[in-house]
């Protein structure tokens, strides 16, 4: 069963393991286990610890299989790892499309390392690399190049399975001869034997001449035809250098007219002295080069001619005719200010390099990306003024609903009616009206910005106190502060609130002073009836309130005293069989002279003292 946290190399060693024993692999996952718990690993790169790791379970398991040797389990580890990719849809046509012939494949099976580095499935893995000389129609010599000992075998193991899965013919395999003739590097050979015509179909017997005689193409037209190729020996000398790629070195080189194997008359111009690795991270050797043949190579030129240098991108050729590598590439550019910037120009590429059209297709792409930034620029301004707006009409709702009652606000927001329209009578409507005492001579006889700020410290508490008991502010006119209740919305209790309402306004007076140190003392009068409202002016609307009942809730503070709350007897049927407030009777005769009675009507005193308590339960 396939473990998804397991990486590519552990699941093929899994299944190499089980092969010989199913119960083998749970040993080897303790240790595995225990590996993971306990162990802190002094090696930095993640690769070899995994390859260490893997070796180590190798050992383990020969061990445990008493009649597996190390070779035959490498072998079949190799096998399981192509087979493993072969499992994966992805992979199985990357494996597929590698190459027409088992030489091809194998010279080019570093592009499924390249693959299956770019997938965060898989952890790093580094397969050797191959080098391929077909000596007959029915053998292949290979050289593989490799960083680890004893794994020789897991490359036939690779070449078997692709072989058979790939190919479908299987092959044998003899394994040759290793060199160590660089420190980093293990070259084994090997040689591969089959007879299976799909894989022999490139495979023609070529009889290949060394003789300058025989070339089809002189190498100065090969220069011009590949501006950007150079030629280097097993010495890293220079002995050809395209016509594009000359124009960058520390000096000129005389004329190209030279032929693959002859003396070179000039003097000698190093690798090393002329271009530096970019990719791969290799020495500058002939045997690195060769052993990473089958990677892309970047180069940088060293030249400091006009201050310029280019990087070059391509690929490193074998020649086994002349025991040399040819390198081909093309500059690293993709839009014509950096062509221009490193000294290049189109006429230095040749026509068949695709590095033409990816410049001009980036020039393109650049004009699209402009006019793309600078939609988004304008979205983004569209995307800002449409919030400022949301906010602009956030705060002007608000400020209409501080003004007007809630249902007429919208209505003016929306515009769906005239002020003429937005006029009504309201019935059973609850109006207080409040005047500070002594206002006259407090503004007499201080500055006016002390009248201000005394004014906006009991108004501000007025407006909370106002908010929490749902009452609705109608307006302030100097000392003149008038609210009412059951204006904005019907309430059963608008009589009750307003009541509280005028408690609060007593108590909140009793904690401000004027500027002479005396404590303000507010004179609040109180009746019900129905009015008329509507929103008066056009260039500074107000909502005000109209009618009878209006004026008589003015009389009614009129004919109130200071620190009192003046009730009509409309207001007081309303509230006092409530039992939530107390009273204090007032002869008929402190009636306003035209207020509408009845028998046994008169007006009453609101107590404040004792209220504190259900002032404070009625606003939470």
């Amino acid at each position: 069963m396939k473990d998804e946290n397991m990486s590519l190399l552990h699941q093929a060693l899994r299944s190499a393991v089980e092969k010989h024993n199913t119960e083998a692999w749970d040993q080897l996952q303790q240790y595995i286990d225990k590996h993971n718990q306990s162990e802190k690993s002094s090696i930095e790169s993640e690769s070899e610890r995994e390859f260490v790791l893997i070796e180590t379970l190798i050992k383990l398991a020969c061990q445990i299989l008493d009649d597996v040797e190390w070779d035959r389990l490498m072998e079949d580890f190799g096998y399981r790892f192509i087979e493993e990719c072969h499992n994966d849809i992805k992979y199985q046509r990357v494996l597929h499309s590698i190459g027409y012939t088992l030489s091809d494949f194998l010279i080019h099976f570093d592009c499924l390392h390249d693959h299956l580095n770019c997938s965060k499935k898989f952890t790093n893995i580094l397969p050797p690399s191959f080098i391929c000389n077909v000596e007959n129609p029915d053998s292949i010599l290979l050289e593989s190049y490799h960083q680890r000992n004893r794994w020789s075998y897991f490359t036939v193991g690779i070449v078997k399975a692709v072989a058979e899965i790939v190919f479908n013919q299987p092959v044998s395999i003899d394994v040759l001869e290793a060199s160590n003739r660089h420190e980093n590097y293990k070259c084994q050979f090997y040689r591969i034997h089959y007879r299976c015509i799909s894989l022999k179909k490139s495979t023609q017997a070529i009889n290949v001449s060394t003789s300058p005689k025989d070339l089809k193409i002189l190498p100065a037209t090969f220069c011009k035809a590949f501006p950007f190729h150079f030629i280097i020996n097993r010495d890293m000398v220079l002995i050809q250098v395209g016509s594009g790629l000359i124009r960058f070195l520390p000096s000129e080189l005389p004329d190209i007219d030279i032929f693959l194997g002859s003396s070179i008359s000039y003097e000698t111009r190093y690798f090393a002295d002329c271009l530096k690795m970019v990719t791969p991270k290799v020495e500058p050797t002939f045997e690195d080069i060769l052993s990473y043949c089958n990677s892309r190579f970047t180069l940088e030129t060293v030249s400091q001619l006009h201050g310029k240098t280019i990087q070059l991108r391509g690929q490193m050729i074998y020649a086994s005719e002349s025991d040399c590598i040819l390198y081909v590439g093309s500059p690293c550019v993709s839009a014509l200010e950096e062509l221009k910037g490193r000294g290049l120009y189109l006429s230095d590429i040749p026509v068949h390099d695709a590095t033409r059209d990816v410049i001009l297709v980036g020039e393109q792409a650049k004009v699209q990306e402009d006019l793309v930034t600078r939609m988004q620029k304008v979205k983004a301004k569209l995307e800002q003024a449409s919030k400022e707006l949301r906010q602009e009409k956030t705060k002007n709702v608000d400020l209409l609903n501080t003004i007007f009652p809630k249902d007429i606000a919208m209505k003016l927001w929306k515009r769906k009616y005239p002020l003429e329209q937005l006029c009504r009578r309201v019935d059973n409507v609850t109006v207080l009206f409040s005047d500070i005492v002594g206002f006259t001579a407090i503004c007499s006889t201080c500055e006016p910005f002390v009248v201000v700020e005394m004014l906006n410290r009991l108004y501000t508490k007025f407006d909370d106190l106002s908010a929490k008991l749902n009452v609705y502010k109608v307006e302030t006119i100097g000392d003149a502060y008038v609210v009412a209740g059951g204006l904005e919305q019907k309430s059963n209790r608008h009589a009750h609130d307003v009541c509280y309402m005028s408690i609060g306004m007593i108590l909140v007076s009793q904690t401000e002073k004027s500027h002479d140190g005396k404590l303000i003392k507010m004179r609040i009068g109180i009746h019900t009836g129905s009015v008329v409202a509507g929103i008066v002016g056009y260039k500074m609307p107000r909502y005000c309130l109209f009618g009878n009942n209006v004026r008589l809730a003015n009389k009614m503070e009129a004919c109130s005293q200071a620190g009192r709350i003046n009730v009509s007897p409309t207001t007081y049927k309303l509230v006092h069989n409530s039992n939530e407030f107390t009273f204090e009777k007032r002869t008929p005769d402190c009636l306003p002279k035209d207020f509408p009675t009845q028998p046994g009507d008169t007006c009453y005193y609101l107590n404040v003292t004792n209220q504190m308590n259900m002032l404070e339960d009625r606003k939470s």
